[in-house]
């Protein structure tokens, strides 16, 4: 994977107004998640953010990508779990 696609999926493919509002909803349920460690609430949380890219696809917008692109969603929202698991339990460890 080219560093120009990188950069493509970080910027251009996640553009549009409902597309961030969906993501943010995502990632607060994939927040509100991890703090009260639902897992049912984290695995549901990408559905919602893949929600915004149905939305886009659903319009035209870079459905050619979109193959390329799943495999790219699903690793990025694996890191946003891991890092989130992490300062979860940072935050809620005893001193």
């Amino acid at each position: 994977m080219d560093q120009h696609f990188i950069l493509f999926f970080l910027d251009e493919f996640h553009h549009g107004a409902v597309n961030h509002l969906v993501h943010a909803t995502g990632f607060t349920v994939l927040g509100y998640g991890l703090g009260t460690k639902s897992w049912k609430l984290i695995l549901f949380s990408p559905l919602v953010m893949e929600l915004g890219h149905l939305y886009n696809y659903s319009l035209g917008i870079h459905t050619e990508s979109a193959i390329r692109i799943i495999p790219l969603q699903w690793a990025g929202w694996i890191v946003f779990v891991a890092i989130g698991y992490f300062i979860s339990q940072k935050l809620t460890q005893k001193n």
